[in-house]
């Protein structure tokens, strides 16, 4: 019986074949290196066999990649699986020790109150129903429940004072917000820093995005977008970013006297 290929798994097998010839080894060779069988090897390189996590960390370790291959995995994996790309991201943060977060019209989604959150679910998504509007909010409230299971997560946030005068569902709901800001600034392991109006700077409109730092890995970059997000480790396009929040920060207040610039704004209100 012919082994049926899985196309999904294609380009990936075949990148596996490439680290291999590299490295200038057999099959048997990469065998020994990783403690699998040069059988199951082969299978992944012919995209026959989806691979499991252990010989993909073994690979990963073996061929030098940093992380580099097991991210690809599961990337595949989670198309192969139809996962999403919150499910993809959030694998990412799981093992994060340091996020670093901008978006330039609203508040990070893992620091909205509830009543900041549906205003804008009713906006961006105008026949959200009350099941989606509650679902939604309640992902928001785990992703920061989420963030804060790890002790040694560095979370850094740049919020636009922009974002912080407008007063999204009314005075009310804004002072609870910010209220909610002054609380998460004073959190240890948090950073957040108000980038101020009138500046002569356009870095802001870069977009949003997230940096992601796992350990000695290579950094991981998430671009939002209307319809989701864009997840990468491309060296080029993590460094862009990277140049980008540097900048955003360079023009920030500092930490404290953020803090004290939104109090001002919700004593405002």
């Amino acid at each position: 019986m012919v082994d049926q290929k899985k196309p999904v798994w294609i380009s990936f097998g075949e990148h596996v074949r490439g680290l291999r010839r590299q490295m200038g080894w057999s099959l048997d060779q990469l065998g020994r290196e990783t403690t699998y069988s040069a059988t199951y090897h082969s299978k992944v390189e012919r995209a026959v066999r989806s691979p499991k996590q252990g010989i993909v960390e073994a690979m990963d370790s073996a061929f030098g990649t940093n992380g580099a291959l097991l991210r690809m995995w599961r990337d595949v994996a989670r198309l192969e699986s139809g996962a999403g790309w919150y499910e993809q991201s959030e694998e990412y943060e799981k093992e994060a020790n340091e996020i670093r977060f901008f978006h330039p019209f609203v508040i990070p989604g893992f620091f909205q109150t509830e009543g900041y959150s549906r205003v804008l679910i009713s906006h961006t998504v105008p026949m959200a129903n009350e099941a989606r509007i509650q679902k939604t909010v309640a992902a928001r409230k785990a992703w920061r429940e989420r963030l804060k299971t790890e002790d040694s997560l560095m979370l850094s946030v740049v919020i636009p004072e922009l974002v912080l005068t407008q007063r999204v569902g009314g005075s009310q709901v804004m002072r609870e917000q910010l209220g909610r800001l002054a609380e998460e600034a004073m959190a240890r392991g948090t950073t957040i820093q108000v980038l101020p109006l009138g500046l002569s700077d356009f870095t802001w409109t870069v977009g949003a995005f997230r940096l992601i730092y796992v350990g000695d890995r290579s950094p991981i970059a998430c671009s939002e977008h209307t319809t989701g997000e864009h997840v990468t480790d491309e060296a080029m396009q993590v460094r862009r970013l990277e140049v980008a929040y540097n900048k955003l920060l360079s023009w920030s207040l500092p930490p404290d006297a953020s803090l004290a610039r939104m109090t001002e704004i919700k004593e405002a209100l």
